[in-house]
């Protein structure tokens, strides 16, 4: 009988959480500190502080709830990018959409920015070109993009609440991007 053993996969994924939780439960700790300070704040600046909340916005969130919601559609999603682009470009692309959604918000909206709701609706999007052929767009993908963009923007136009569906609809735009961008099979 062979044993079974746990292994360490996904190792991006599982720090990436693990940053999650931490600021989230130092944001409880701190009464709000910790996203007053990481969060993405509605300026358009080179201040050092004011930069650093352009990619550490989707470290911090709101309450636990919030936590959860993207934690479980991250550890879902994240492990098998990571295992198809590498763990390396798995950062590129999770910082790259943290700083495009941070520049973009800070630029076009006057309202701060926490979560990682733009990762994982990159994930999302870019999981639908997981089996793409080169010069193919697989129409599961269409659905995917033209059902996620029109029930965030439906969702912005009826339902007034503290969601980032601008956040949502930047990171899906980006994940196609970047999963088009990158999607070339590792050797």
């Amino acid at each position: 009988m062979s044993k079974i053993k746990v292994t360490f996969n996904a190792p991006v994924t599982i720090m990436f959480l693990a940053l999650m939780l931490a600021a989230t439960i130092g944001n409880y700790l701190t009464l709000g500190m910790v996203n007053n300070i990481f969060g993405c704040k509605p300026v358009l600046s080179f201040h050092p502080m004011i930069v650093m909340g352009y990619f550490t916005h989707i470290f911090c969130h709101a309450n636990l709830e919030h936590f959860f919601g993207n934690a479980i559609f991250l550890l879902l999603l994240m492990p098998l990018l990571e295992e198809k682009y590498g763990s390396l470009t798995l950062i590129i692309m999770i910082f790259t959409t943290a700083f495009i959604t941070g520049i973009l918000n800070a630029v076009l909206l006057s309202t701060g920015l926490v979560g990682a709701s733009g990762i994982v609706f990159m994930c999302i999007i870019m999981s639908s070109l997981t089996m793409c052929k080169a010069g193919e767009i697989p129409f599961t993908f269409i659905l995917v993009f033209v059902c996620y963009i029109g029930k965030e923007v439906i969702s912005g136009l009826l339902v007034d609440d503290n969601v980032s569906r601008f956040g949502h609809i930047i990171g899906g735009c980006s994940g196609a991007i970047l999963g088009k961008v990158f999607g070339r099979e590792r050797q």
